[in-house]
């Protein structure tokens, strides 16, 4: 057998003369050779017997004198920097990994098959150091431990009454009234002060809580490799809505309260302004929404708000944004509040349900800001439970400015012509309660990677319905 070019013999003592090692033939890459013999050596696994018909080798086995001829063989490939180089643009381009005829070669250290050189003289890595040697985090196989397995099973503990420590059960130090308070972690039961309890974490199924719960810093780090799985599975957003019903058979879809407590009941409200929009495209389609506007739309808001007053009026409300995405998909949802003052010729109070039109990305940003401002001038008149509005407003964030053009529908006794002003602000707080990610922005929900959640089907089915409703 013709000894493989570029391949490193190895002799010396005559125990490494009566066999070869070698240790990586667990690699799918290679084919175990049947003929093995296992030693306790404690460098190797294997020792392997090879037979050959090549002059060169003798008894089967490479001989000492040999030696020196076929390391010439690797002698002549130069480390230069032509070669590194060279190697360094394969491995990027990814031409390494073709069928080049190429040959394996073995370091100094048995057992070490990854580097290897062509017939032109250039090295590379072979491929199998581009397969992981871990599983994926958050895998089964990734979390299947003791340790994980313990924090995933755990039963919620007993709380500790205040009057067992007057220190900090971290940080010893001595309890106040107002500076340094008593804090429980939900995890553990223990007591901690503000400082030492800061984290919020996801807490395992049993503990029957799917918002984010303060915990001290131990039960942080030990929960902390978890919160990907636990949001993917018992977060609010990953449940299904259970109040999916917006007719007249329910109660709550008569109207629209002005604050919504939760990301799910911003959702319920938006499906039923939604809904009542196209009802009113179906058949009205004069006071709908412009069927141009809308195509053109690049996120809509819907929220309730209430005004009251005269001539100087006062207005609050919550809602939620979504953003649309370049495959024409609705991105996740964003809960805002809104608070504002209005002033001009008018008198009255009044509920209303908004959609605001965001016509641009530019006016999608402008709501992935923390906070941002409106100013506009409108048209409003409501006389029992229909009315209309019609404004026009500029936005203004630390993310942009954008247009946008609000509609709405009115329940109430007003009329007036006012000029607007608004300010607007994110709820990370409701995020966060729904996500079940205390770290996540407005700006990841927005124009992030955030999957649609579950719990938004119903708003997605509406906001669909109303688009077919504008087009027919």
């Amino acid at each position: 057998m013709e000894t493989p070019r570029g391949v490193d013999a190895f002799s010396g003592s005559k125990h490494d003369q009566d066999s070869y090692y070698v240790d990586d033939f667990d690699f799918d890459l290679w084919d175990a050779p049947t003929d093995m013999i296992c030693t306790s050596q404690p460098r190797c696994s294997k020792q392997v017997s090879f037979k050959s018909t090549d002059s060169s080798v003798s008894d089967g086995y490479i001989s000492g004198e040999n030696h020196g001829k076929l390391q010439k063989t690797r002698t002549h490939t130069e480390v230069n920097l032509k070669n590194v180089l060279g190697g360094i643009v394969e491995i990027l381009t990814g031409k390494n990994k073709g069928g080049s005829d190429v040959q394996l070669v073995q370091g100094s250290t048995p057992g070490t098959l990854f580097l290897g050189y062509e017939d032109n003289g250039g090295s590379f890595l072979h491929p199998s150091v581009y397969i992981p040697s871990a599983p994926p985090l958050l895998e089964a196989e990734a979390i299947d431990c003791n340790a994980y397995r313990a924090v995933l099973e755990a039963d919620p503990p007993e709380w500790l009454p205040d009057s067992h420590s007057s220190i900090c059960m971290q940080c010893a130090s001595p309890f106040t009234a107002i500076t340094r308070g008593r804090h429980h972690c939900r995890f553990c039961g223990q007591i901690f002060c503000r400082a030492c309890t800061k984290g919020r974490c996801l807490l395992p199924v049993k503990f029957r809580e799917r918002d984010p719960q303060r915990v001290c810093d131990a039960c942080y780090d030990r929960l902390d490799p978890l919160q990907a799985l636990l949001i993917n599975s018992i977060s609010n957003a990953m449940q299904v809505a259970k109040h999916d019903v917006v007719d007249w058979t329910c109660a709550r879809g008569w109207f629209n309260l002005p604050v919504g407590l939760s990301m799910e009941h911003e959702i319920y409200k938006a499906t039923s302004t939604l809904n009542n929009y196209s009802q009113v495209a179906r058949s009205n389609p004069e006071r709908s929404i412009p069927m141009a506007v809308i195509k053109g739309a690049k996120g809509l808001t819907i929220l309730t708000v209430v005004r009251v007053g005269a001539l100087l009026t006062y207005k609050l409300g919550t809602g939620l944004v979504i953003g649309k995405r370049s495959d024409g998909s609705w991105s996740a949802p964003s809960s805002i509040m809104s608070v504002g003052l209005g002033w001009g010729a008018q008198i009255g109070g009044e509920l209303t349900d908004y959609i605001i039109v965001l016509h641009g990305s530019k006016a999608v940003k402008t709501f992935c800001s923390r906070m941002h401002f409106s100013l506009g001038a409108g048209l409003s008149c409501a006389a029992g439970p229909i009315g209309r509005v019609l404004e026009a407003d500029l936005r203004a964030g630390d993310k942009g400015t954008g247009m946008c053009y609000t509609y709405s529908c009115s329940k109430g006794a007003f009329v007036g012509v006012s000029l607007e002003g608004n300010l607007v602000v994110s709820r990370t707080d409701a995020n966060t309660r729904f996500y079940g990610d205390p770290y996540l922005t407005t700006t990841d929900i927005l124009l992030g990677t955030v999957e649609s959640p579950k719990a938004a089907l119903p708003l997605y089915a509406a906001v669909n319905d109303l688009c077919s409703a504008i087009h027919c």
